[in-house]
């Protein structure tokens, strides 16, 4: 019984070892095409094209797509509303805002920029608050101290935080300038 238990014992580390060093391996391999962290917002968009002579970048930091609308209804018009009137309604709005309407041709109200400002302002708090409790209450710290996968854990919770607490900060901030 004792011979079957050194067996298993030796079994499992060696699994255990060649483990770790085949992820040292594929951790140490490095990429030949080039990496890039670019800032992220809501309304950025990014063209990267790369490839082993060079990459190209095209970045826009705000570029919020325009729906636009029009609508055409006919009303009653002249005697008792014998005859109808056509009225035509034209809007705009940015893709993914609920009450962010383009008005005055393209351009939107001095509320609306503030209200855009005040929501931009608070989801960067929120992130940074985020972030702070994530780190601040040692729950990346414990996470990082898992074996193998305690690197992804901890940048995980880390992303998780800082999204999370952008989402309650812009909303927080809507909520108080009445967006």
């Amino acid at each position: 019984m004792s011979n079957v238990i050194k067996g298993i014992s030796i079994g499992l580390g060696t699994i255990f070892v060649a483990s770790n060093f085949y992820t040292i391996n594929l951790l140490s391999k490095k990429s030949t095409l080039p990496m890039f962290d670019l800032p992220v917002s809501k309304y950025s968009t990014y063209e990267i094209q790369a490839d082993k002579e060079g990459y190209r970048i095209l970045h826009r930091m705000h570029d919020p797509r325009i729906i636009a609308s029009m609508e055409t209804s006919k009303k009653p018009a002249g005697f008792l509303g014998a005859s109808k009137a056509l009225s035509t309604k034209e809007s705009q709005r940015i893709a993914g805002e609920k009450d962010v309407t383009v008005i005055n041709g393209a351009e939107l109200t001095a509320k609306q920029i503030a209200c855009i400002k005040e929501k931009a302002k608070g989801e960067s708090t929120g992130q940074l608050i985020g972030t702070s409790v994530a780190t601040g209450t040692g729950l990346v710290t414990s996470l990082s101290n898992v074996p193998i996968v305690g690197w992804f854990l901890s940048g995980f919770a880390t992303n998780t935080a800082r999204r999370e607490g952008g989402k309650i900060g812009e909303s927080m901030a809507s909520d108080f300038n009445d967006c």
